[in-house]
């Protein structure tokens, strides 16, 4: 199967314990962003 997505969402900060490590904030919402489908490998 050859995927081709016309968009990819992805999830920021979604581990507590790695935002912590790093010192940022844990969100109360999810933080969302998209990528482009070229940024894609695999």
């Amino acid at each position: 199967m050859n995927a081709r997505p016309s968009k990819i969402i992805c999830v920021g900060r979604s581990y507590a314990e790695h935002a912590k490590e790093l010192g940022n904030a844990i969100p109360d919402r999810p933080v969302l962003f998209i990528k482009p489908p070229s940024s894609l490998i695999g």
